[in-house]
């Protein structure tokens, strides 16, 4: 009962509170106002923090690389392993394209994607790429690359052993945007190495006076996504902001009725910085949601009093919550 008659006092005007709601008097008024623009400035650091620092980068590619496992496991397929040069090769690839303000595969000049597997030290039996560019969301690159059959193909290809993600912030056409480099790859020394352990299991039965495998490597090793280009799904012109919708749970049950254990390369707080625009957006939604309620019930009860002033606080504060959703999701 005593919270009940505090929600009374809070939001229903009566002739106790003087039919003046304390939801709609000054102090209420600007605690609201102090936390929605709280709440924008920490959606505009997060923003800040995930598109312009070393740290920022790293979270993101995380969350993409998480992102990309649950689809591999999704289909059965063994999830990959984050590796540094690949990452490298994909942060390089990137600010080349945001250097040269092009989109491609392969630059203007003819450097293919496999030029910057070399140049980290990548040595490669298998390689791949995906690209994407003016996207808000990371799920939404993510669901654009399972969408293209080519990129779809790259993602879920089961002779890739290891993957590596960058994100650029740049300029294509003259609007901001950030690209995205999705490096994928088999290291031609674990593809020897599974051939030793294939041969050594065939031959341990036999008596041999050597246990020893001679393996010749191939030279030219087989690369998969080189011709794939981009499709129309990944060209729209949007904004600069990215966010990744990741599955958390560690073990994943296939459907094959077994777990297959997965490092996580995100935490639950490099969830809530990568989505926090997100979340600001969510509190801004129920507030409205709140303001609305006590605004329409002080009408129909506080109407014949005359309070105008509360009247135009509660219609302040709606019309500022609307901007601040606006300002929110358009810039951050």
């Amino acid at each position: 009962m005593k919270l009940v008659t505090i929600l009374k006092h809070v939001f229903i005007p009566h002739d106790k509170n003087d039919y003046k709601p304390h939801f709609f008097r000054e102090l209420s008024v600007a605690i609201i106002l102090f936390l929605s623009i709280f709440l924008l400035g920490a959606s505009m650091g997060s923003s800040f923090f995930i598109h312009k620092t070393v740290l920022g980068a790293n979270i993101t590619a995380s969350v993409l690389i998480d992102d990309a496992n649950v689809s591999r496991l999704a289909y059965n397929e063994e999830p990959l392993l984050r590796n540094d040069k690949l990452d490298l090769a994909a942060t390089l690839k990137g600010k080349n394209m945001a250097k040269e303000g092009y989109f491609s595969h392969n630059s203007p000049e003819g450097v293919t994607p496999w030029h910057w597997f070399k140049e980290v030290g990548y040595n490669f039996l298998y390689a791949g790429e995906n690209l994407a560019i003016n996207f808000t969301e990371s799920a939404d690159v993510h669901q654009a690359w399972l969408d293209s059959p080519e990129h779809k193909a790259n993602l879920l290809n089961v002779n890739f052993r290891e993957i590596g993600i960058g994100a650029i912030d740049g300029i294509y056409e003259n609007n901001p945007t950030i690209y995205v480099v999705q490096m994928f790859g088999t290291p031609a020394i674990t593809h020897l190495e599974n051939l030793s352990n294939e041969n050594t299991a065939a031959t341990s039965s036999k008596r041999t006076e050597s246990n020893k495998v001679t393996l010749k490597a191939t030279t030219t090793p087989m690369v998969k996504g080189d011709s794939t280009e981009a499709t129309s799904s990944l060209e729209s012109i949007i904004t600069t902001k990215q966010l990744a919708i990741v599955k958390n749970n560690s073990e994943i049950e296939t459907s094959k009725s077994s777990k297959i254990t997965v490092e996580k390369y995100s935490s639950w707080k490099d969830l809530l910085l990568f989505k926090g625009s997100r979340y600001v957006d969510m509190i801004y939604k129920i507030l409205i949601l709140i303001v609305a309620i006590a605004f329409f019930t002080m009408i129909l009860i506080e109407y014949k009093k005359q309070h105008w002033k509360h009247m135009a606080y509660g219609v302040s504060l709606l019309i500022i919550l609307v901007i601040f959703i606006y300002i929110n999701k358009g810039f951050f």
